[in-house]
């Protein structure tokens, strides 16, 4: 019987699962990532619930649960797994179906540097001397023109930033084993697949357009994803919470729900926004930083139901209320907000104020998709086509745990269907 083949876009924690399952299972896999590495969402984390592992360093099974040590998700065999194939830098232009083969066609961005030749030795970066502003570290710290966005990126060597490069050939130089070409070009291939998986996944929106929280206007008005970098020992400030200009932080105010829930913005609830203000809150709370909680109600899955109670137990100050304004009164955020239990009227001045922002959908970009999708851009169950799957937070924004279970069922369902299983 001749191997099946079957494409996933998207390599974040869900993407990766299920394309790892499927190889196990004896299937030929291409994991399609747009990113220059993998783990999407998860690469901007520091910790992540429910166990407090470094965001990086997820597993698949029950020990997800029960809060035991985990693998690295970085030391997995993506790179050498003989059915595997990841292709990074590289987008679906087009899905076809060809009688009973999905056609897809994919576009690969140059990374400048060749995995083949590459023995990550870093003399290239240690070399160049362009600085760049570091966008993944809030432009709060350089990175150099070739660069790699995290310590454990997968793949592991660097990638060259043409926008930044001056070409002033240093690298290729330093290069001893002719790895870096400069004028490498972009390429096309078309892979045929007998089955798709959707893995695109979400992204925190971008909350500059929505009015009243002064985001993008005062710099110390950030979102949990910038909080989790200034938490994380690899960000811009090694993990220390500090202001824009530097200066250490000695209070927080949180807002869920910003945008969420909100027929003016987006009118689903993000799911994980509760959870991960809450682990957001107990670090900071670690740190001897003062935080107040602005929510209308806690939505929190019951494998993470301690951060509430720890949350509390630490000092977190709780107000039932959604503001419906932030201020800045000399250097600092003031957030306006009705105490709905106290029925008091608020100004709570703080170092910073974070904004829990929707989680929307990736998929949502790719026209090839338009047929599956729901109203919010999330694949549809009820509408998804013959072998087009899809498992992650490509169905719907939701936590790790639920994300990984969903993988580990839908490459289950994915071998059945193609290899006949009842």
């Amino acid at each position: 019987m001749m191997t099946k083949t079957v494409v996933v876009i998207g390599a974040g924690l869900a993407g990766i699962q299920v394309a790892q399952q499927l190889s196990d299972l004896g299937m030929n896999v291409h994991l399609i990532e747009k990113e220059v590495t993998v783990g999407g969402l998860s690469t901007h984390l520091g910790k992540v619930f429910p166990t407090d592992d470094c965001a990086l360093c997820l597993d698949v099974c029950q020990e997800l649960y029960d809060g035991k040590h985990r693998r690295c998700q970085y030391r997995t065999l993506l790179g050498t797994q003989k059915r595997l194939v990841l292709h990074t830098q590289t987008e679906v232009k087009s899905i076809k179906m060809n009688e009973s083969k999905f056609s897809v066609s994919l576009r690969s961005q140059p990374r400048y540097v060749s995995p083949d030749r590459c023995v990550v030795c870093l003399e290239c970066i240690n070399v160049c001397d362009v600085e760049a502003l570091d966008e993944l570290n809030l432009k709060r710290k350089t990175r150099k023109a070739i660069y790699r966005t995290v310590p454990q990126a997968v793949p592991l060597i660097p990638v060259i930033d043409m926008e930044s490069c001056t070409k002033c050939g240093k690298c290729v130089e330093v290069c001893g084993v002719g790895a870096i070409n400069l004028e490498q070009k972009s390429t096309s291939r078309t892979v045929t697949a007998d089955a798709v998986v959707i893995a695109t996944g979400v992204e925190e929106r971008n909350p500059v357009d929505l009015p009243g929280y002064e985001y993008g206007k005062c710099q110390d008005v950030l979102t949990q994803r910038e909080l989790a970098r200034l938490l994380d020992s690899t960000g811009p400030t090694n993990g220390v919470v500090l202001t824009a200009s530097g200066s250490s932080v000695n209070s927080v105010t949180m807002i869920l729900c910003a945008g969420s829930r909100d027929l003016s913005a987006v009118e689903y609830c993000s799911q994980a926004c509760c959870t991960y203000s809450l682990k957001h809150a107990i670090m900071l709370r670690n740190s001897g930083i003062d935080v107040t909680l602005c929510y209308m109600d806690l939505r929190v899955p019951s494998h993470s139901q301690h951060y509430i109670t720890l949350a509390r137990d630490l000092g977190v100050r709780f107000v039932r209320g959604k503001p419906d304004q932030v201020v800045v009164r000399g250097e600092s955020p003031v957030t306006l907000v009705e105490d709905t239990e106290s029925k008091k009227r608020l100004e709570l001045k703080s170092d910073l104020v974070v904004l829990a922002s929707p989680l929307v959908a990736l998929a949502s970009d790719m026209n090839e998709f338009g047929d599956v999708l729901d109203k919010n851009g999330f694949v549809s169950h009820q509408g998804s086509s013959k072998r087009i799957y899809a498992c992650g937070t490509s169905t719907g924004p939701t936590d790790i745990p639920t994300s990984f279970a969903e993988a580990n069922s839908v490459a289950l369902q994915v071998y059945l269907d193609l290899e006949g299983g009842a």
